[in-house]
């Protein structure tokens, strides 16, 4: 069978690789169409085609809207998929234009996508030069709220269209269940999580003890040109320059070391792993919002898969649904000092929390 991917975006992205790489093992043809990436080192793919979306067009404006659907009957013409892998709510809803079989696989989950877009464009500037010209600034102002409510409006609309239609895939139970509510029980919705590929960490080893306590944070967040507030960590650095509770590595990210933060840059999958498995910790640091029951972050089971002992923001429902007793919850900084510290002077027995966590991952998370 030949599985067209689809997307808005580029590649790498590893939720497209990682589906792609499991039909290949099954015996499937794969191709991919999005904006062409740049220094990509296609192994996966039968070919790769170049869509160009812009932003009017992800606003459904029609001259743009058709200009995208133009480029993608080019390639469905060249392809001819017999089904159509489309990621992302603006691929999905081009599809259903198509007379071609699709799943829809919502990454993000959109409707909650527009809010959060809302919620940023309502923030305060942050920057002082730009504070002071509230006057200047209006009109901007006005017609970000606008573009932001229409999104909420359109892309709310167009999830609902896409998921009463056409088999769907996400990345939570909690996503799932919103969706059945909002279609009436639609049963063609599956919860599919970010889990790893058994490929990257099967060769993975047990845990080793360490001498001291280290902690580990993945994401390249400062890539981020918006402040996300659902992914907030701020002072997360100072507060472990501030506290005797070991050290701090944040991996993907660059930033200004200090004794005890260590910034290891952009880390290819391999190397991110190899880097994690030097600490005992893995956070996901964000501070509470209302976001967080919709969200599965795939760092949580890589954590688990390097050995780490889990510990997220107790608005994380699903992590700690997923992992169960297998990490600790705190509510705020305040209540993840002492819980650090406390494991800082028991390294033994965070590290039979170690090796529970890793044979827990091999066994039950596993893409």
């Amino acid at each position: 069978m030949r599985i067209l991917h689809l997307s808005h975006e580029s590649l790498p992205d590893w939720r497209i690789e990682k589906a792609a790489i499991s039909a290949l093992n099954n015996s499937h043809e794969v191709a991919f169409a999005g904006k062409y990436p740049k220094n990509y080192s296609n192994e996966t793919f039968s070919e790769i085609y170049g869509l160009i979306w812009t932003a009017k067009a992800r606003f459904g404006i029609p001259f743009y809207w058709r200009s995208v659907k133009k480029q993608l009957a080019k390639i469905i013409r060249d392809a001819r998929p017999d089904i159509v892998h489309a990621h992302n709510l603006f691929s999905a809803k081009l599809m259903s234009e198509f007379d071609v079989p699709f799943v829809y696989d919502d990454h993000e989950y959109w409707p909650l996508q527009a809010r959060l877009l809302k919620e940023i464009g309502n923030l305060p500037a942050l920057d002082k030069a730009e504070a002071v010209q509230p006057f200047f600034d209006l009109p901007k102002r006005i017609r970000r709220k606008f573009i932001n409510n229409y999104a909420i409006r359109l892309w709310t609309k167009w999830e609902g269209e896409v998921i009463s239609t056409h088999p769907t895939i996400t990345v939570s139970s909690s996503i799932a269940e919103e969706m059945k509510t909002t279609v009436g029980n639609n049963k063609k919705i599956f919860v599919v999580p970010n889990y790893p590929l058994r490929a990257e960490v099967g060769s993975i080893g047990r845990p080793h003890p360490h001498a001291r306590l280290s902690c580990t944070y993945a994401g390249g967040d400062e890539h981020n040109t918006e402040k996300y507030p659902h992914l907030n960590r701020d002072e997360l650095p100072e507060l472990f320059n501030n506290h005797d509770m070991g050290d701090l590595a944040i991996i993907g990210s660059e930033g200004h070391s200090s004794e005890k933060v260590r910034y290891t840059g952009y880390l290819k999958r391999d190397s991110m792993y190899a880097e994690m498995s030097k600490h005992s910790i893995g956070l996901i640091p964000f501070r509470k919002h209302w976001s967080h029951p919709y969200l599965n972050p795939n760092k949580a089971y890589e954590y688990a898969h390097a050995g780490l002992y889990v510990i997220c923001t107790s608005s994380l429902t699903t992590i700690r649904e997923t992992l169960k007793d297998n990490c600790s919850t705190f509510e705020d900084y305040g209540t993840l000092v002492p819980q650090l510290e406390y494991f800082k002077c028991n390294l033994d027995v965070l590290y039979n929390k170690r090796g529970r966590i890793f044979e827990y991952a091999q066994a039950n998370l596993i893409w």
